[in-house]
Parts: C-alpha cells; sequence; structure tokens
C-alpha cells in the first residue's frame, strides 16, 4: 500500500506517468523538439502539459548522478575512494580539474538539455489558446523557474558559460561565453518571472516537488548571497538577500514550508517522510517508476566495498572528527553498518575507512547496501537552509535583528532534538558575530548536501578549509591550487571540440 500511495503522489505531481498515458502520440522517449517549437503545435493546455513533462524529465536526469555536483568534491566535507571508477570525483577532491576530467560533462550537458526544454515553453507561452490560465502560467512559471536554476549551477559551477535563451539553434551556434554579471541578471530576471507566475502553494502537492512563488523567493535569497559573494562582491546584495528569506519566513505557512521536528526523517523513503515540508524544492525520486526517475547519488554509492557499496561519496575524516557531537551528528552520519549479521565500524573498513553519510545512504532498513537505485529525496533546498541564508544575510548587511537571531536559534534547537518554536537558554545565542556564527552552522546542518563548497567559494575560503586536510585521507593531499583561480571548473573538452570559441 505504501508503494502504491508513493506512486500516486509523484504521478499526480510530475506529470511523467500521466502526460505518457495522455499524449501517447508525443511519448517522452520520442524527441518532440520539432513540435515544441512550432507555435502552431504548442498552443494548448494539453500540450503545455506534455512538454513541462519533457522538460522535468531533463531536469530529472541531470540530477540524478553525484556528477552533477562533481565540482562539490572540492568542499571539506565530502571526499571519495582513492581508487575504483572514481578519478573524476578524486580529480575535484583535490583540486586538479581539467576540462578532462572524467564525467564532468554531465554537469554541463544535463542543465542545457533543461535549459532547451524551458526556452521551447518560454518561446511559445503567448501562443497557448484556451485552458486554465492559473495552470498555464504555473506551467510557464515553472520554465522560467528551472532555467534560472539551470543557468544558477551553471555559473557557480563553470563561471562565464554561454547564455541561451532562444530556440534559435542555428543562431546559438556560435555563441560567446556570457560575463557572469549578465548570467546573474538573467537568473535573476527569471526567478522573479516565476515567482510573479507560480502560486503560492501547488495545488495538490503534497511537498515543493514543484516550485511555488516561495521556492523562486527562496532562490533569489541565494543568488544575492553569492551576488555578495565571491566573485562579482557586490556587498549591496546582501541586503537584498535578507529581504527576500524574510519575505519567504514570513510567510512560510502559505507556502507549505516549515522545519521537520526530526531531521533524521528527512533522510526516510517512507511516504509520510518524503513528502515533507522542509523541501523549499527538490526532487521527489521514485524508483517504483524505473531507474530514469531514481536517485543514483544515494544509497549504494555511500557505502564501501566491503558490504557491495560503490565507495563514491564518503565523509572527510576531518570534518567528522570535528562536528560538534549531538543529535544532529547522529542523523548526518553513519559510523556502523550491518552486513551478514555482523555489525561492522568504519574504522574496521578494510576497503578505505570513511565514516559515511546517513544522507547519502539512507536507513539500512529501507535501502540495502546493494541497492544503487533509490527513492531518496534531492533536496535542492531545506527551509533550514534559508533560514540560514537570512541570518547571514542580515549580519553581513550589517544589521542584528530579533528574528534574525530567532531563525539561527530554529536550527540550533532541531540540532539538539529541542522544539524548534520554543526558546531555550542552552542552545539558543543572542549575541555575536551573527553572520559568522550562521556560517558555521551552516558547515554542519548542510554537510554531505554538495552545499559547503559554494559556501566556501563565495567567502574564498577553500585553501583555509583544506588545509585542515586529515593526514591519512588515503585519496592524497590536496595538489591543485586553492586559491580563487582555480575554483571552476572548465567546459568540458568535448564541449569545447564541438565549439572552439568556449576555450577562453
Amino acid at each position: 500500500m505504501k508503494t502504491n500511495k508513493i506512486f500516486k503522489a509523484i504521478s499526480a505531481v510530475t506529470l511523467l506517468l500521466a502526460t505518457i498515458a495522455i499524449f501517447n502520440s508525443c511519448t517522452l522517449e520520442e524527441n518532440p523538439s520539432e513540435a515544441r517549437l512550432d507555435p502552431g503545435t504548442l498552443n494548448s493546455e494539453e500540450a503545455l502539459k506534455s512538454a513541462t513533462a519533457g522538460m522535468y524529465r531533463q531536469f530529472t536526469l541531470s540530477m540524478q548522478w553525484a556528477h552533477f555536483w562533481m565540482r562539490s568534491y572540492g568542499g571539506d566535507d565530502i571526499t571519495t575512494h582513492s581508487g575504483k571508477n572514481k578519478q573524476g570525483f578524486r580529480d575535484a577532491d583535490q583540486m586538479k580539474m581539467t576540462s578532462l576530467t572524467s564525467g564532468v560533462g554531465l554537469g554541463y550537458t544535463g542543465p542545457y538539455n533543461t535549459i532547451k526544454e524551458a526556452n521551447n515553453i518560454i518561446a511559445v507561452k503567448e501562443n497557448i489558446i484556451g485552458g486554465n490560465k492559473d495552470n498555464i502560467d504555473a506551467m510557464v512559471g515553472e520554465a522560467y523557474f528551472l532555467r534560472a536554476f539551470s543557468y544558477f549551477h551553471l555559473a557557480r559551477t563553470f563561471g562565464n558559460v554561454p547564455l541561451i535563451t532562444s530556440t534559435d539553434i542555428a543562431g546559438n551556434i556560435d555563441l560567446q561565453r556570457a560575463e557572469l554579471i549578465d548570467l546573474y541578471q538573467q537568473i535573476e530576471s527569471d526567478f522573479l518571472m516565476a515567482e510573479s507566475l507560480l502560486p503560492v502553494k501547488y495545488p495538490n502537492t503534497p511537498a515543493a516537488i514543484r516550485p511555488n512563488s516561495g521556492s523562486a523567493r527562496a532562490f533569489l535569497a541565494k543568488l544575492y548571497m553569492h551576488w555578495a559573494g565571491w566573485p562579482i562582491k557586490d556587498n549591496s546584495k546582501y541586503a537584498l538577500a535578507a529581504s527576500s528569506a524574510k519575505s519567504v519566513i514570513d510567510n512560510a505557512s502559505l507556502h507549505g514550508f516549515a522545519l521537520v521536528p526530526d531531521m533524521g526523517t528527512l533522510w526516510s523513503i517512507t511516504d509520510e517522510n518524503r513528502f515533507n515540508k522542509e523541501m523549499v524544492f527538490g526532487l521527489a525520486h521514485n524508483q517504483v517508476l524505473g531507474n530514469v526517475y531514481s536517485n543514483r547519488h544515494a544509497g549504494r554509492v555511500g557505502y564501501p566495498g566491503d558490504v557491495q557499496g560503490w565507495a563514491e561519496v564518503f565523509a572527510e575524516i576531518a570534518f567528522f572528527n570535528d562536528f560538534p557531537d549531538g543529535p544532529r551528528k547522529d542523523k548526518t552520519y553513519r559510523t556502523e553498518v550491518v552486513f551478514k549479521n555482523e555489525t561492522i565500524h568504519w574504522e574496521d573498513f578494510k576497503d578505505e575507512r570513511h565514516p559515511m553519510f546517513l544522507k547519502v545512504t539512507g536507513y539500512q532498513d529501507e535501502i540495502a547496501t546493494n541497492n544503487s537505485v533509490t527513492s531518496m529525496n534531492t533536496y535542492c533546498m531545506r527551509y533550514a537552509d534559508l533560514l540560514l541564508y537570512y541570518a547571514e544575510a542580515v549580519g553581513r548587511s550589517g544589521a542584528s535583528t530579533a528574528d534574525a537571531w530567532e531563525a539561527l536559534n530554529m536550527v540550533r534547537r532541531r540540532a539538539n532534538d529541542l522544539p524548534v518554536n520554543t526558546p531555550n537558554a542552552t542552545v539558543d545565542i543572542t549575541s555575536g558575530d551573527l553572520a559568522e556564527l550562521a556560517y558555521t552552522e551552516r558547515k554542519w546542518e548542510l554537510a554531505g548536501e554538495f552545499k559547503r563548497w559554494d559556501d566556501l567559494t563565495r567567502l574564498e575560503r577553500v585553501a583555509q578549509a583544506l588545509a585542515n586536510r586529515f593526514t591519512e585521507e588515503l585519496v592524497g593531499p590536496i595538489i591543485g591550487d586553492a586559491t580563487p583561480e582555480n575554483y571552476f571548473a572548465e567546459i568540458p573538452e568535448s564541449e569545447l571540440t564541438k565549439a572552439p570559441q568556449l576555450r577562453n
């Protein structure tokens, strides 16, 4: 029964099955790009549903594997195996990525595939005849949102990349790299447009697995945090980040956002836990629908070979050792695994000694150690993430408000298994450097979620963090340059070969 509930929820929310059933003449296995580009064809709400399903399919595929966040292995929280087929992740971990780094293309071509689908929808938005205006606006809003999200990922990973907002394929062939400021301005414009079109809360949706207007405003706050930091360093954006985050927080109940009482439930795949209020936006993968809709960066990839794991995503030992003891640490990491009726501690692993991320493996009674296709959520942003952005933004804009301290303390209370809305003098902080306290809280709250790298780069603290690397990390020492000149990954060689003008 539980599986059926998950299946029905995903089908209703993402349209992926419903669309295929209704539009069997234009399945997602086919290439309907010509039809979508033809204003005479994509002119109804039903056709728009089909196009939206195609866009979500590409978005899901782009974020299915850990390669999407490969550059984030440069952070101090995540590492990988010293051998096997993990060379690309090792390159990122050791700060020595090149255009030839294995697997880097998945984090580049995937977002552009989503952008292409979004552009098709945006290009014909004025041609939709009849239908329900709210439904149409929402789907067009989703196109703006996913385009902005995809360009944000590209800009933070690769820096200056081509900016394509039209469906003119011929005209896009010789595009040059766009300046980062132009990319950020386009991302801002798209998120603002998404906010104006999306509903306050998506109807008949159990969680923000389709973005709402609050999701768009929350990602604007994130954009402004990065805009204020490296490399543009426009400090005026901190105030915009704070006001944007505050707007979402003040209307959290309307958007359906809140902290779940128990952080550990976020990594459960039961339907009552997956569709939770903490998701500001994310993907609710579903292995029941097939491998193409499953999460491949969770489960088996977080275990060592000792227990049939693929040893792809591990916790860095120094970060683990520094992590404050308490309930949050226990709900972030796993130190033991049961295999063939034997309990094995991470320090006894033979296939490389590393703690495991509970956020990656999930619970063993729900996801087996050899399960490489899972229904684990991908949290693009959690409400805790937004609360801490707000507190940090207020601090970095030179202010200090009771609401900002409360946002920080809500996360701290939950980290200690305390009621989030009840002040508690044993954990609450009401004085000090608000910005730095919130920044440090992000370090612990978001460990292992591919967020740490972005926080390190926007404040130019990579070298400082990597200096604390555990000397016995088997991947080896940092080899590459840890200065800002080496923060961005290079565009994949396969793309540079097709478009030589992008080499510079």
